[in-house]
């Protein structure tokens, strides 16, 4: 049976992390700078659209992210990595969707 959409989107994640993770020393984290490439290299239009491209923002997320603060990202941190920037990607597509909205129905 071939796997959903989701499926697929969830196993390119984890595909992706160890990809990058594998660049540097630890295979098992990311480095701040494997982190910057792996956004910058394969979300960049979802960064540009946050906002987000400054690299002071990554650096703001591999910190907070960094719970053990060893200055590697774990895959469990990782995923805190992903939920701010989904969270703050929903925020981004609500205010849109509302905007359209609004003007299609002259409620500005």
């Amino acid at each position: 049976m071939p796997h959903t959409p989701m499926e697929e989107s969830l196993f390119n994640i984890i595909h992706l992390y160890h990809q990058y993770a594998a660049r540097g020393g630890d295979v098992e984290t990311l480095s701040l700078e494997e982190l910057k490439a792996l956004l910058m290299d394969n979300v960049p239009h979802f960064m540009e659209t946050l906002g987000r491209k400054d690299p002071y923002y990554i650096a703001e997320l591999f910190r907070a992210a960094d719970k053990n603060k060893d200055n590697q990202i774990c895959f469990d941190e990782f995923l805190y990595i992903l939920g701010k920037l989904v969270k703050h990607y929903h925020l981004q597509y609500h205010r849109q969707w509302c905007a359209h909205y609004s003007a299609q129905h002259n409620l500005y």
